[in-house]
């Protein structure tokens, strides 16, 4: 019978492999797991992923807080700036601004944008390699700014969807995937949080630039407000082009353009798995919900904008708030209840709301949960392959979440089509499949990330830190 083994000698074990990198093993077993041992129960947690070496090395602080920052700001130059298409496509729809422009025509654009921007990881992971994340993030910071500013003086609709849709989108892309990793490099401990506080600036942006978008247009035109969103998202990308430092030798961290092993990773696939169900889920809710309110209860134009910035500052809410709870909860632990969340208030509070003061309630839960993966995603890929692995797993990341993110509304908007032509249904009723559709995807999303809970742990527990 082998003898157990002492927690001094597992200590001293971990110790002498991990003084050094490995290269990547076969992607059928664990990143960087350890070789099993008997430890007697109670002397030891069940075996999960470590840190690796270069998670011990993260200041959790100082100049990180620059990075943080930075990053609220490009956030709030990017995504913040895209959630204001919903009152764009209003405004196109309600005054037939482009011809042959429909529904679905403009849903398309809009998740063709960010199918675009989740395209561009391995494409950015290369640039990055070659030059470092500088080129790719001045790249797309140029390509954000001009692709709302074309889209502005656009006479037609293909040249809109090119501008908006795909312009705009690389923008989106090398701005954000080269430099997510980043903060990796310089929090361990609150690694959830600052994800959290700088994944608010995307809020802060949105709850901002909806209502002053509203407002350009109607003061003056489209044309201006495109383009003067195109030139706030110029101010505020551009500080990161300067700031932005990274901290890649000290932590060792590779940039493989495309690796597809994490793709079948006994870990890793439940975390894209959870990303592809997730995406669909938020785009429906983020998309639908002005939609609903106007056209199937019969509020105004007005209160609809209205749900859409109370959405937002559910983000800013949100984001940082369940940031905290990723790190003294566990990381894995804490997304699954939050998708849980998620879907339970779509069932339960929008899919039966027939007033305003339900879906005030339902915009604000919503804002704080639905888009919590932008946070989550870097925190628990990194807990399942370690920092050293991140960026090309977080690659792969987003690369498949570009079919879900371009189908995810154009779904729902043809749910609804089949509802009132066929099923005949008026009203709120003629949304319940696309709002079922929505808080069904949440809660499958947060069963599919219990796989990797079970992986990390070794073990089914419910409660267990992961």
């Amino acid at each position: 019978m082998a003898r157990q083994q002492t927690s001094v000698e597992i200590k001293s074990d971990i110790e002498a492999q991990y003084s050094t990198f490995a290269p990547i093993p076969d992607s059928s077993a664990p990143i960087e797991k350890l070789e099993e041992k008997t430890i007697p129960e109670g002397d030891a947690p069940a075996p999960a992923v470590p840190a690796t070496a270069g998670d011990s090395t993260a200041p959790d602080g100082g100049y990180g807080w620059v990075i943080v920052a930075c990053y609220a700001c490009c956030n709030a130059g990017t995504w913040g700036v895209n959630t204001t298409y919903g009152v764009y496509s209003s405004y196109y729809l309600a005054n037939n601004y482009f011809s042959g422009g429909s529904t679905l025509r403009y849903a398309w654009v809009g998740g063709l944008s960010v199918a675009v921007a989740l395209t561009m990881g391995p494409v950015s992971n290369y640039l990055t390699t070659k030059f470092g994340f500088r080129i790719p993030y001045a790249l797309g910071a140029l390509c954000v700014v001009l692709g709302q500013c074309m889209a502005g003086i656009c006479t037609s609709f293909g040249t809109f969807l090119v501008c908006q849709g795909v312009i705009f989108g690389l923008g989106l892309g090398l701005t954000m995937i080269p430099v997510q990793p980043l903060m990796a490099h310089w929090f361990h401990r609150r690694l959830a949080l600052t994800q959290g506080i700088a994944a608010c600036g995307s809020g802060a942006g949105g709850l901002l630039m909806a209502n002053t978008t509203r407002v350009i247009i109607e003061k003056f035109s489209v044309k201006w407000a495109l383009i003067v969103n195109g030139l706030i998202s110029a101010a505020l990308l551009t500080p990161g082009l300067f700031l932005f430092k990274g901290r890649h030798k000290q932590m060792k961290a590779r940039q493989a353009p495309l690796e597809f092993k994490w793709l079948w990773h006994q870990g890793f696939v439940w975390v894209w798995l959870w990303g592809a169900f997730t995406i669909m889920s938020y785009f429906i809710a983020i998309y639908s919900l002005a939609s609903f309110a106007t056209h199937a209860i019969g509020l105004s134009q007005t209160q609809g904008a209205a749900l859409q910035s109370i959405l937002s500052a559910g983000q800013m809410i949100g984001r940082p708030l369940w940031g905290y709870f990723l790190d003294t909860g566990g990381r894995v632990n804490l997304s699954i209840i939050c998708y849980i969340i998620c879907g339970l208030s779509t069932l339960c509070i929008w899919l039966p709301s027939k007033n305003f003061g339900l879906l005030i309630f339902y915009a604000l839960v919503q804002g704080m949960t639905g888009g919590t993966i932008w946070s989550a995603a870097t925190p628990v890929a990194a807990k399942v392959v370690g920092v050293q692995h991140l960026a090309s797993a977080l690659s792969m990341f987003w690369l498949s979440l570009v079919i879900p993110a371009l189908v995810g509304q154009p779904i729902a908007i043809a749910l609804l089509n089949y509802s009132t032509d066929h099923l005949h249904r008026t009203g709120p009723e003629s949304y319940y499949i696309s709002i079922g559709l929505c808080g069904g995807m949440s809660i499958v999303s947060a069963l599919l990330l219990y796989g990797s809970k079970r992986w990390l742990q070794g073990s089914w527990k419910l409660f267990q830190k992961t």
